[in-house]
């Protein structure tokens, strides 16, 4: 995979008690421009699965302006959006694909 790597949490300056604890899945061109498929993150509550993927656009800029075009997963449940997340969630991020016999 190639891409550069955005530091580890762009939130971890969150006042203590007041940040949740992510596992973030990526997937496909999504993988590729970030140079992993898994990372752990801490964002603040209330921060939503839109939030979050604009938080790391913010650190990626080959993600700046795809938000609206993936899809979120929530522990293995699509979900919109605007879904708050909660500690010790698990969230896919799923790139759209095309493909055909």
């Amino acid at each position: 995979m190639s891409g550069s790597r955005a530091p580890q949490a762009a939130t971890d300056a969150a006042p203590a008690g007041a940040a949740i604890r992510v596992s973030l899945l990526l997937f496909a061109s999504v993988a590729e421009a970030v140079g992993e498929r898994r990372r752990e993150v801490r964002v603040p509550e209330g921060t939503t699965a839109r939030g979050l993927f604009e938080q790391l656009a913010a650190d990626v800029p080959a993600l700046a302006g795809r938000a609206d075009h993936v899809s979120f997963a929530r522990n293995q449940q699509f979900v919109p959006p605007d879904t708050v997340l909660a500690d010790g969630d698990e969230l896919a991020v799923i790139p759209p694909v095309s493909g055909g016999a």
